[in-house]
């Protein structure tokens, strides 16, 4: 039995969409979502919703009043609604790293009550009630904003992922190719033309990406991460778990994204003592933030089981029934699933 899992591939790749690395070229419009910010003001919208993290760029906008389910809500779309019906959002505004409100943006993508309005390299915003279809701009309307080349491709690419993320999948494409064209000894350019053409299972063009990335930045967390997952997503499960441990090894310890990586790719591996470590890291991380950690604990009970841990696994799982979350059947299936645990668990004690 699976909860909900998180392990989507190109699209939670945290650390493309938006922001550089310190080795990109500045720009303001690389750096700060001021743009996004002032067409969400041009709306004169008067309740506006932000994920937690993005909320210190938008001070000055109308937002609603953060609440400590925040976090919470952009992870898990029933909760948000519960809150939407409470205060009834004017608009959604979503930036900065996909993995905190992938889920979040899934739902709105195809929610009848709200439309995309916006697309730029940080976020997107969706309008309640707007009726004008969203239509990227173009290229060439973009290009002469930037007279440097590797900015600019790096502007394009980020608009590549975003609008691939927001169901743009054609201009993503577009902005994508004209990316590589300005900016082809980008490293970053090339991990997220990467992660394009794995969210479209064209692993062996991923794969050459991510290797031409590598050449330019060894070493490099993104280009490792979307390697880790081509891997895993064309089958070549131990390589994928090799190459998602050199990168949680890299990556700062506090990296919930590798970390789950890092987990699921042990766990196909049948490596399930890394799998928990990597587990019971992210539920003390989760807790701390005040995240969701049944997923986490659904998981780390099931490997717990596949080792013969049945006590441990049964904790797990009861735990994650404590989550007043779940729906009928995800209650239903792991009610089920600690069953069979507690009659193990009660055998072995025989």
């Amino acid at each position: 039995m699976r909860l909900c899992c998180r392990f989507c591939l190109a699209l939670a790749l945290a650390t493309l969409a938006a922001g550089c690395r310190k080795s990109e070229p500045r720009d303001a419009r690389l750096e700060s979502p001021s743009e996004l910010a002032r067409d969400a003001a041009s709306h004169g919208l008067k309740k506006i919703f932000v994920n937690p993290r993005a909320r210190p760029a938008f001070e000055k906008l109308p937002l609603v009043i953060a609440s400590p389910d925040d976090a919470a809500a952009v992870q898990k779309p029933s909760l948000w609604r519960k809150r939407d019906r409470r205060e009834r959002f004017d608009a959604v505004l979503l930036a900065g790293q996909l993995d905190e409100f992938l889920p979040l943006l899934n739902h709105l993508a195809e929610s009848p009550d709200f439309r995309l309005a916006r697309v730029d390299n940080w976020g997107v915003l969706y309008v309640r009630g707007t009726q004008t279809p969203y239509a990227p701009p173009s290229i060439d309307s973009i290009s002469p904003k930037f007279e440097n080349a590797d900015q600019r491709g790096i502007y394009l690419s980020q608009m590549a992922l975003l609008l691939d993320a927001a169901g743009q999948n054609s201009p993503a494409r577009e902005y994508l190719d004209a990316a590589l064209k300005c900016a082809p000894r980008e490293p970053s350019v090339q991990v997220r033309a990467a992660a394009l053409a794995l969210s479209r299972k064209h692993y062996s063009e991923a794969l050459q990406y991510t290797s031409r990335a590598l050449e330019l930045s060894p070493h490099d967390l993104a280009a490792l991460e979307v390697t880790a997952r081509t891997f895993a997503a064309a089958g070549a499960k131990d390589e994928a778990w090799k190459v998602a441990t050199e990168l949680k090894n890299r990556a700062p310890a506090d990296d919930m994204n590798i970390l789950f990586l890092h987990a699921r790719m042990a766990s196909a591996a049948h490596a399930y003592s890394a799998e928990q470590e990597s587990l019971e890291q992210l539920i003390k991380l989760a807790e701390k933030q005040n995240l969701p950690a049944t997923d986490y604990r659904v998981y780390l009970g099931q490997s717990y089981a596949h080792t013969g841990l049945a006590r441990p696994a049964l904790l797990q799982l009861e735990l994650a029934l404590k989550d007043p979350s779940l729906s009928e059947q995800q209650r239903l299936d792991l009610t089920t699933a600690a069953a069979t645990v507690r009659a193990r668990a009660g055998a072995l004690a025989q």
